[in-house]
């Protein structure tokens, strides 16, 4: 027998076979400690609450299951461009159960859930509950397996202010409605506020919509008398809860998505005024936020003061100004602080003008005549 045909018989061609699948596990091993390394030990930190059959296929998969991953993420790659958002839907939730700290799986899949399933939907019912979805995937799920990424706070945040608060969906109306019938029971009937002492039911139906309810008294402390049957309360909920875990990189988005939901709640929509008996919504401004809201403001500018905050901070400033029976030793004060942001070599507008102006003045700053 040829030399050359030695490694051709089955026994010797099956000890080679078994050697690359050792040395397959054992790369694969080493694979699976560096993710665990990277990912600061989460999986051991959280496995107690992982469902049974789910550490199974986690643990039998090990280090594939980041391959594994990443060929499914180029398929709902492919979904996406040809819109079959259903099947993405699935797709993304295997990715979240083969790699669960995958926080852009997570996300993606709240957001295929609320904008792209629901719109599908014709009836509004319909379009609620797939955006409930969405909702309760990112704070029920994601947020036990990855409770410090400030990107999920943000992501939950967004759904309430952009889904929920804004008009942008024809079935906005009916969210609205839900949010404030699922909170009434919980809050103060007045004002929508959570009170000093709350009955045992009304403390475990705010845990079970994970909310806590000494937190929402450290808002209201900081804000205002937020009412909770808005959108944009909840919204500042899950931002501020997210900046405690900002980064440097973070810390300005975290902090913009809070002062956006302020503005919106105080100067257009903060205290429900429908009736949710007729299935009727309607909402006001809420001006005691202004004086949280503008503290908020300053504070960001404080920290950026170069980030275009500025602009935002010098309008609501404006806004304020110009409020009708507002005393005028506040807006004398408003005004100076309204002058300190101005660029260098920038005149503010004076306050006569500002005052006696029909609507908003289009520039607050005037850059001297070359």
């Amino acid at each position: 027998m040829k030399a050359g045909h030695q490694f051709n018989t089955p026994g010797l061609r099956g000890a080679a076979g078994w050697v690359c699948a050792i040395l397959l596990v054992v790369l694969l091993a080493r694979l699976g400690a560096g993710l665990r390394e990277m990912r600061g030990g989460r999986e051991s930190a959280h496995a107690h609450g992982v469902p049974p059959a789910l550490n199974v296929v986690m643990m039998g998969l090990g280090g594939f299951r980041g391959i594994l991953a990443e060929v499914l993420w180029f398929r709902m790659s492919r979904l996406q461009m040809e819109g079959r958002f259903l099947e993405l839907t699935q797709l993304a939730d295997w990715i979240t159960r083969l790699d669960p700290y995958a926080t852009q799986a997570w996300t993606y899949n709240a957001w295929n859930l609320a904008y792209n399933v629901s719109a599908m939907m014709r009836r509004p019912e319909e379009r609620l509950r797939w955006v409930a979805n969405g909702i309760l995937l990112l704070r029920n799920d994601a947020l036990n397996w990855v409770p410090d990424d400030p990107q999920l706070y943000r992501e939950l945040s967004w759904l309430y202010r952009n889904k929920i608060g804004s008009s942008l969906d024809r079935a906005h109306v009916l969210y609205k409605l839900s949010l404030a019938e699922t909170m009434a029971p919980l809050v103060d009937k007045a004002d929508g506020t959570i009170p000093d002492e709350l009955s045992p039911e009304a403390n475990a139906g705010l845990l079970a919509l994970r909310l806590d309810p000494q937190t929402m008294r450290a808002l209201q402390a900081q804000f205002g008398p937020l009412d909770w049957r808005m959108a944009e309360s909840h919204a500042i909920y899950w931002s501020m809860l997210g900046l405690a875990y900002a980064d440097a990189e973070s810390l300005l988005a975290c902090r913009r998505d809070i002062y956006q939901s302020l503005l919106t709640a105080s100067m257009e929509q903060g205290i429900f005024t429908g009736d949710l008996e007729a299935g009727a919504w309607s909402a006001i401004p809420n001006d005691k936020l202004a004086d949280g809201t503008e503290n908020f403001l300053r504070e960001t500018h404080g920290l950026f003061p170069r980030e275009g905050v500025a602009n935002i901070y010098a309008r609501f400033l404006a806004h304020r100004i110009r409020l009708a029976g507002t005393p005028r030793a506040e807006i004398e004060a408003r005004y100076e602080k309204l002058r300190t942001l101005a660029p260098p070599g920038v005149s503010t507008i004076p306050l006569d003008v500002l005052l006696e102006a029909p609507t908003m003045p289009p520039e607050l700053f005037r850059r001297p005549l070359q």
